[in-house]
């Protein structure tokens, strides 16, 4: 029983990925380019103020080029791990935009 107390513990307080309202961390899982930028998608979905993207896309914009130059490296690099701000705008009603990328060291 004790065991399965500990078992329970750790899988509830692991850090591993995180989501909340305007932020999710983890792993990007999935990257695309459409026209209007870079989409990507990250293991522990979508922070609850983009609920409404379909199958959990998150887009940056082709205008925030400093943001796709980064999330381009790191997809290269394999260092998948990020912090991920969105705001809750998104492009044509259709998909979170993020405003802001952190990558893990």
């Amino acid at each position: 029983m004790k065991k399965l107390i500990v078992a329970v513990i750790f899988v509830v307080l692991s850090p591993c990925a995180f989501a909340y309202q305007d932020y999710v961390a983890g792993k990007i899982t999935n990257l695309t380019a459409v026209p209007s930028g870079i989409m990507i998608m990250v293991d522990s979905g979508v922070p609850g103020n983009c609920s409404n993207s379909p199958y959990g896309w998150m887009l940056i914009s082709q205008s925030d080029t400093a943001m796709v130059s980064t999330v381009l490296a790191i997809w290269i690099a394999g260092k998948r791990d990020v912090t991920v701000y969105t705001s809750n705008t998104t492009n044509n009603g259709e998909r979170c935009a993020v405003s802001q990328l952190d990558p893990a060291n």
